[in-house]
């Protein structure tokens, strides 16, 4: 097979090491422009509160509270939170610094040659081979093997071992001999030969490159950024003790701990991953010496004794770069073991994911939409994947082989994630926990399911006859698995990270907003409504999405293709796959029309009754029971499916899944005429409309939903079904990967196949077009869609009305409070307060320009009135955007404050209805129009009075001395 000839020698090595060296470079921004921040502070510590801090103490901010407390509070207005952060200028301090430190990284590199040449006294090779043999031999060596970079041999007289070592940088590669290894070379000479050929496979593998690139970056990195930082909060820590006034102690004290935490994780994950990719480059240079004609034998070398027991010795060889010489043998007996993904590989490249992603969200140089960086995280870490997992599952398919599913893998690949997002990825890092902590287990689904479809469908991929097409294939198959890793994580940062922090509905406020727009009797749905908000939250933080909804359809409809276009095996049966499908959408059919028939002994008495929260309770329930039939049958499928069982589950849960939206529609189109399945309707009558209306909002909801907790269930199903057959002593047989056959493809075979992907693929793409073209307009479609109490897209959960924000504690009004509404103040309070002064003033100018012109006849004075209409609408503008700004950090104060704004605002509407009527209002005569204006301005007068006073008191709590 000639599919991916140039990666047949490839390591899979180099996207790890990119994403080593691109973590640590995006790690030193925030870094170094926290320590930048608190060095330039120094002495003030209210500067400490100006830009995105600012802007969250002013929303009510605590470092001394919860997680789920700071998470509501700061979102009770998140436009006016993202209008603040975004009007904060940004500091690109620590990016210029980040610059510097790679200029710096690069001369280590350039020079660290060098300094090891005047380290150590080595020799030409000329100075030690009086006969020329031995250059001669170094030079065939070379020759041999094709390498053609600038290289030179050394001779290290005061190295006794029969070894070797290679350094240098790019196109400088110097190969060091010890002087044991010339003398090995008299009594051994196969084994010289092979020393050699081991060093010049590093150089074949540009090993080098890698090796003293990552070590020139990280050791400035731990000796500018990291040391600095664990310095810089040793001091912070040491200020707070002496008695330093600073918002940050003692309440930032966890916070702070966290970020030491995140750094030694850091830290360690960057040893870790360093040492495991130099032992893997350790092992590849010994496969290509012994391509190259090194004799085997040669690694029969016991492992030195040394002063370290054996046990310990195991439990630091993940933090040694050269592995154990029985590693080395094993190697080279098997040299799929070094093919193999190993769980270390797929776990810190997991971590590496979440450390990554926690720092791009802070640099400047994106938006600040959290969301909006995990494109550039995936950019690093796709290729990661793609090349790990796709390289054994290729030279398996050459070699006849067989690799695993890729599920544990993509567990070790979770449980990374997991870990990172505990560590360092937390929105406010105070809780050690969330309040939901079983919820971070979604990272093992989020791991999973991608690397298992890649893995699979690859296979697939493999088994195409043309190799152009299998290019297309592939690239296709990354892009999904790269867009399907996307759509797990982002659910987390819209859905699943607040749902563990407690703040899915908070406080019932999606039960209270479904109460206000269908009124009724919930009383009797208790039950009902607490499931529709778990649920709601769970299902809404993907729907809508259009490019989750495209990695949905072709997560099933590309390896439906694939199969189909197989032409080798009696295994790649489709049709079990589709059978399994039908009996799934017969189970749901079956299970729809329990649900309409449990349903319907609870019906009120009339159709009007009907139409409220009945409807929406029983729309509910279609959609509770559509989601359980299709993981049900991708969790069956899955478990007894013998190859490809990820592909085939998803397959058959999409069949299942347009079987289900038939059946909505016929049971809501047809309602009046099941007898006791119908639900509002008593008399027999087609309502087209109506089964339209809610199968939309059930599609809506369930569209990408469907398929991607069908992926999670089938990972679960095959779980269930390994761990049977464990217990059981059969563990499932592998199954190497199918070659494509040569033989002719009969007619109707192949009209056969393109009727299954058009029958289920143009259906499936005209209601993914349709869904995510339109909005939905219908009162019960609106209402299991809008869910502005839902976290959905980042935006916050609706506040219940009348529940106000609960006052600062008279204890710690002394600290806390005067940070808060000083924050508050200094990062808007303050200007839109002068912008209302200032509108007023202008407002005051020209009622004195007009007092002063002259009179007529009758003693009044002519006024214009587009000036004042202009002026008082000016002011209102000015008071309507104060109005929302965040909230004043205590309610006394917000109560003033908004009660002034509010007087000032109707004072201003006022006017202009005086100056100049809107179309549509009532007739006034000029007396009364000139009553309006002066109560009006009599309003404004008072409201601006009132608006000093409370900025006045605003400014005094803001600047109190803390006691």
């Amino acid at each position: 097979m000639r599919l991916f000839t140039a990666l047949r020698s490839a390591t899979g090595t180099g996207p790890r090491f990119v994403l080593l060296m691109a973590l640590v470079t995006v790690s030193s921004i925030p870094l170094l422009d926290g320590l930048f921040a608190v060095v330039l502070e120094t002495g003030n510590p209210r500067r400490g509160l100006d830009g995105a801090v600012g802007c969250l103490y002013a929303a009510g901010y605590d470092p001394s509270g919860t997680d789920l407390n700071n998470l509501l509070s700061t979102l009770r207005r998140p436009e006016a939170l993202v209008k603040c952060l975004g009007e904060q200028p940004e500091s690109y301090r620590g990016t210029l610094a980040t610059l510097a430190l790679l200029a710096v990284a690069g001369l280590v590199y350039w020079w660290l040659p060098k300094v090891r040449d005047r380290r150590r006294t080595t020799l030409p090779v000329e100075e030690v081979d009086a006969d020329g043999t031995l250059g001669a031999e170094l030079a065939a060596l070379r020759a041999h093997t094709g390498v053609r970079s600038d290289l030179r041999f050394r001779v290290d007289p005061r190295r006794l071992t029969s070894g070797a070592s290679v350094y240098g940088r790019t196109g400088d590669y110097t190969v060091c001999l010890h002087a044991g290894l010339l003398a090995r070379r008299g009594t051994d000479p196969e084994g010289f030969r092979a020393v050699v050929l081991h060093e010049l496979a590093h150089v074949h593998h540009r090993d080098v490159d890698y090796a003293y690139a990552s070590t020139a970056l990280w050791r400035v990195f731990v000796l500018l950024v990291l040391l600095p930082h664990f310095a810089m909060v040793g001091w912070i820590v040491g200020l707070a003790l002496s008695g330093t006034d600073s918002p940050w102690w003692p309440g930032a004290l966890p916070e702070m701990l966290s970020s030491v935490f995140a750094c030694l994780l850091l830290a360690g994950l960057v040893h870790l991953a360093r040492a495991d990719l130099l032992r893997r480059r350790e092992l590849h240079a010994d496969l290509r010496a012994v391509a190259w004609g090194a004799h085997p034998a040669t690694w029969n070398r016991p492992d030195p004794p040394g002063l370290v027991t054996p046990l310990l010795r195991r439990l630091t060889a993940l933090l040694r770069t050269h592995p154990d010489w029985a590693d080395r043998r094993r190697v080279l007996a098997d040299a799929g073991r070094l093919l193999r993904v190993s769980p270390l590989e797929m776990f810190l490249t997991g971590a590496s994911t979440s450390l990554l992603y926690g720092s791009l969200t802070v640099l400047p140089l994106l938006p600040s939409s959290r969301p909006d960086a995990l494109w550039p995280t995936l950019a690093l870490v796709a290729p990661v994947l793609c090349c790990a997992l796709g390289l054994p599952v290729v030279r398996a398919a050459r070699t006849d082989g067989h690799t695993g599913s890729g599920a544990s893998a993509g567990l070790w690949l979770g449980c990374g994630l997991l870990v990172g997002e505990f560590v360092a990825s937390g929105r406010y890092r105070l809780d050690w926990l969330p309040q939901q902590p079983q919820l971070l287990l979604a990272f093992l689904f989020i791991g999973a399911v991608p690397v298992v479809w890649w893995t699979q469908s690859l296979r697939l991929v493999l088994g195409l006859s043309k190799r152009g097409l299998r290019w297309a294939a592939a690239g296709l198959c990354a892009l999904v698995t790269t867009t399907l890793l996307w759509a797990g994580l982002l659910w987390w940062r819209w859905g699943g990270e607040r749902i563990a922090l407690g703040a899915g509905d908070p406080d019932g406020a999606l039960a209270k907003q479904y109460r206000q727009m269908v009124p009724g009797r919930w009383q009797d749905y208790g039950f009902d409504l607490s499931t529709l908000s778990a649920g709601m939250s769970l299902l809404t933080p993907l729907h809508g999405d259009a490019l989750v909804a495209a990695a949905a359809l072709l997560l099933w409809l590309v390896p439906l293709v694939l199969l189909l276009l197989q032409r080798a095996g009696p295994g790649l049966r489709v049709r079990r796959t589709l059978g399994a499908g039908l009996a799934g959408g017969l189970l749901s059919w079956a299970g729809l029309a329990a649900a309409q028939f449990a349903l319907y002994v609870q019906r009120p008495a009339t159709p009007k009754l009907r139409a409220g929260p009945f409807l929406v309770v029983h729309v509910w329930w279609m959609i509770v029971g559509l989601m359980a039939a299709c993981l049900l049958t991708g969790a069956l499928v899955a478990a007894f499916s013998r190859r490809h069982w990820l592909l085939r589950a998803l397959i058959a849960a999409q069949v299942v899944q347009l079987m289900s939206y038939g059946a909505v529609f016929l049971l809501y189109s047809a309602d009046g005429c099941l007898g006791p399945l119908n639900t509002v309707f008593d008399r027999c009558q087609w309502h087209t409309h109506n089964g339209l209306v809610v199968d939309r909002g059930v599609t809506f909801l369930t569209l990408p939903n469907a398929v991607l907790g069908a992926g999670c269930a089938a990972l679960v199903g095959a779980g269930v079904a390994w761990s049977v057959r464990r217990l059981r002593g059969r563990p499932r047989p592998a199954v190497p990967a199918l070659p494509a056959a040569t033989g002719p493809v009969r007619r109707r075979l192949r009209f056969l196949k393109t009727a299954t992907v058009l029958t289920l693929g143009v259906p499936a793409l005209l209601v993914a077009v349709v869904i995510n073209t339109q909005p939905s307009s219908a009162p019960v479609a609106s209402q299991l869609t809008q869910d502005p109490a839902a976290p959905h897209r980042g935006q916050a959960p609706a506040e219940p009305e009348g529940k106000k924000s609960r006052p600062t504690p008279p204890a710690r009004k002394s600290k806390l409070h005067t940070w808060q509404v000083w924050s508050w103040l200094n990062n808007g309070g303050a200007r839109y307060a002068r912008q209302i002064a200032a509108a007023s003033l202008a407002l005051d100018s020209q009622i004195i320009k007009v007092q002063t012109q002259p009179r007529n006849r009758n003693g009044k004075v002519s006024v214009d009135e587009k000036p004042f209409h202009r002026l008082c609408g000016a002011l209102g503008t000015r008071v309507e955007e104060a109005q929302n700004y965040l909230q004043v950090p205590d309610q006394g104060l917000q109560d003033a404050w908004s009660d002034a704004l509010a007087r000032v605002l109707s004072g201003a509407r006022d006017c202009q209805t005086a100056m100049i009527p809107p179309k549509g209002a009532p007739h006034r005569t000029e007396a009364e129009r000139a009553q309006l204006f002066t109560t009006s301005l009599n309003r404004i007068v008072v409201g601006v009075r009132d608006l000093t006073g409370a900025v006045k008191d605003i400014t005094k709590a803001a600047t109190e001395a803390a006691e």
